[in-house]
């Protein structure tokens, strides 16, 4: 299978590659940020208070606050670690 890898901590999406995944997800940019993630617990930031561009400096300035991996085929998209739906995928 042919696949392009990426390194988003090296090459952050910017605000028009958000914005594409988001859509492709289905979901808000802000659901694009892991709260989970220990850059989310240490920078605290309130997504509520901050537009698509916000949501896009924030990810861009630290690129662990988005859910990895990401695996976006054709128009299906995954992220975060599980196995069996990336299995199904491909």
């Amino acid at each position: 299978m042919d696949f392009e890898y990426r390194d988003l901590l090296k090459e952050p999406p910017d605000l028009k590659e958000l914005k594409k995944i988001a859509g492709i997800a289905g979901v808000q940019l802000a659901e694009l940020v892991n709260p989970k993630s220990q850059a989310y617990k240490k920078l605290q930031p309130d997504l509520t208070m901050l537009d698509d561009e916000g949501i896009a400096a924030l990810i861009a300035g630290e690129p662990r606050l988005l859910k990895r991996p990401v695996l976006i085929k054709g128009k299906k998209f995954l992220s975060g670690f599980k196995e069996k739906e990336y299995e199904e995928l491909l």
